[in-house]
C-alpha cells in the first residue's frame, strides 16, 4: 500500500497544503540529520514538528494513534511515571518527567509521518548524518582536542546508532529498495566504523546482535538458524581481529578481575560501571515494589554508597544518578509497575515480528530486530533516559511503524 493520502487541512492557521508539506518535509529531514549526535539540532526540529502538529490537530487525530499498541504502551508508561512522581514526590519533582518525553513524542511523530507526503525525508537525513558522524570518527582526532573529546563523549550513542543504520542499509539493499552493491558497501562501511573507529562496547554488542538478525532474515527459511549462527561466528572472528575490540575486551576482563580482588583501577570506565552496578542493584532490591521515585533516585544512591564507602565522593561512579541499565532505572525509580510497562513496550514489536514472519511484511520484522537491539543496549546503558539514544530510537521507531503499515 502506498503512502497515506493527506486529509484536507483543518488547521488553526489556514496554511496552503504545499507550504505545510514543505515545512514538514524539511523538519523531518533536519530531525533525521541531527538525531544521532546533536541535542540542539533535535530540539529545534522537534519544536518545528510540534508547531506543525498544533497547526493541524484534527488531522493527526484522524490517524488514530491509539490503534497502534506500541504507542499506547509508551503512553501508559509515561502516565505511570507522571502519576508516580506527582503522588510520591510532589509537583516540585515533575520536571523529571520531561526526561521521558520521547514516550509522548513518538505518537506525535508517528501521526506526522502518516500525513507527510515525503516521510522518507527522515531516513535520508538520518543516513546523511550517520555518514558524517562515521567520517568524523575515522579522522582519528586525539581526545585532547575539542573534537576528539566530543567524539569520546558520544561514542556510546554513536556506536549504537551507526550499528542500527548499518542494519537499515543492509535491509534496504536486500529488499531491493536501493542498489544492492552500493547499499551493502555503505552498510559495511558503517559496521566497520563501529568495530574499528568508535571504540564503544555497547556498539560492538549491538552490532553482533544485528548481524545475527541480518543473517537470519536473509537466509532461506529452513537454514535461518544455522545461517544466523554462522554469521555470528564470522562476525566474532572479524571483531577479534580489530585492535579496538580486543582492547575494550581486555580492559573489561582485566578491570573486572582487579575489582573482584579489591584492587583499585585508576580512571577505568569498567571499574566505574561495576561501582554503579552495585549501587543500582542495591537500590532496586530495597525499593522493588514502587521504587524510590525518579526524583529521589540519587538520594537513595547516596545513602547506599555511604554504607559501602567512608567517602563516596572519592570513589568514581559511587554517586552516579544514572545506573547505566534502563531495567534497573525503571525498577529502582518506579518499581515493578514501571519495569513491566517498559518490558511490554520493548517486547511488543519483537513479538509482532515473530507473528508476522513469512507474511510479506518485511518492515514488521525490521522493527522487531531494532527493538531487540535497543533492549540489548539497555542492559549496558539507560537508553530511555539518555537524550540522544532515546530520541534516535523513538524517532526511528515511529518511522518504522509507519513503514510497517504502508508496505
Amino acid at each position: 500500500m502506498g503512502a497515506s493520502q493527506p486529509l484536507p487541512l483543518r488547521a488553526a492557521v489556514q496554511w496552503p497544503e504545499r507550504l505545510y508539506q514543505g515545512l514538514l518535509t524539511l523538519a523531518l529531514a533536519v530531525l533525521g540529520f541531527f538525531v544521532l549526535y546533536s541535542p540542539a539540532g533535535v530540539s529545534m526540529a522537534m519544536a518545528a514538528l510540534a508547531l506543525l502538529a498544533f497547526a493541524a490537530p484534527m488531522r493527526l487525530w484522524r490517524q488514530q494513534p491509539w490503534r497502534e499498541p506500541v504507542l499506547v504502551l509508551g503512553l501508559l508508561l509515561l502516565a505511570y511515571i507522571l502519576l508516580r512522581t506527582l503522588i510520591g514526590e510532589g509537583a516540585a519533582a515533575l520536571p523529571v518527567v520531561n526526561k521521558y518525553q520521547e514516550l509522548l513524542l513518538v505518537p506525535v511523530l508517528w501521526a506526522l509521518l502518516r500525513v507527510a507526503r515525503r516521510p522518507q525525508a527522515f531516513a535520508i537525513g538520518l543516513l546523511l548524518g550517520a555518514f558524517l558522524l562515521a567520517a568524523l570518527y575515522w579522522t582519528g582526532m586525539p581526545k585532547e582536542t575539542k573534537l576528539g573529546h566530543w567524539l569520546v563523549l558520544h561514542r556510546i550513542s554513536a556506536g549504537f546508532g551507526l550499528a542500527v543504520c548499518s542494519f537499515l542499509l543492509f535491509e534496504h539493499a536486500r529488499l531491493g529498495r536501493i542498489p544492492k552493491r552500493a547499499g551493502y558497501l555503505a552498510s559495511f562501511f558503517l559496521a566497520a566504523t563501529v568495530l574499528a573507529a568508535v571504540n564503544a562496547r555497547t556498539g560492538h554488542v549491538v552490532l553482533l546482535v544485528l548481524v545475527g538478525c541480518a543473517g537470519f532474515r536473509a537466509a532461506p527459511p529452513r537454514a535461518r538458524i544455522i545461517t544466523a549462527l554462522a554469521v555470528l561466528v564470522s562476525a566474532l572472528v572479524v571483531a577479534a581481529v580489530s585492535p579496538t575490540v580486543r582492547g575494550r575486551v581486555l580492559e573489561t576482563l582485566n578491570d573486572s578481575e582487579a575489582g573482584s580482588r579489591g584492587q583499585a583501577v585508576k580512571e577505568s570506565s569498567t571499574q566505574q560501571r561495576l561501582e554503579i552496578w552495585d549501587n543500582a542493584v542495591t537500590v532496586a532490591r530495597e525499593h522493588w515494589l514502587l521504587g524510590t521515585g525518579w526524583g529521589h533516585y540519587l538520594p537513595a544512591v547516596k545513602e547506599v554508597s555511604a554504607r559501602r564507602h567512608p567517602d563516596p565522593a572519592a570513589v568514581p561512579g559511587a554517586l552516579s544518578e544514572n545506573p547505566h541499565n534502563e531495567y534497573l532505572m525503571q525498577l529502582g525509580g518506579g518499581g515493578v509497575p514501571a519495569l513491566l510497562l517498559f518490558l511490554l513496550w520493548l517486547a511488543w514489536p519483537m513479538a509482532r515480528a515473530l507473528r508476522d514472519a513469512g507474511t510479506g511484511k518485511p518492515w514488521s520484522s525490521a522493527v522487531g530486530c531494532i527493538a531487540l537491539a535497543f533492549a540489548v543496549g539497555c542492559l549496558f546503558n539507560s537508553m530511555l533516559l539518555d537524550f540522544i539514544e532515546a530520541h534516535f530510537y523513538g524517532s526511528l521507531l515511529a518511522w518504522l511503524l509507519v513503514r510497517r503499515v504502508e508496505d
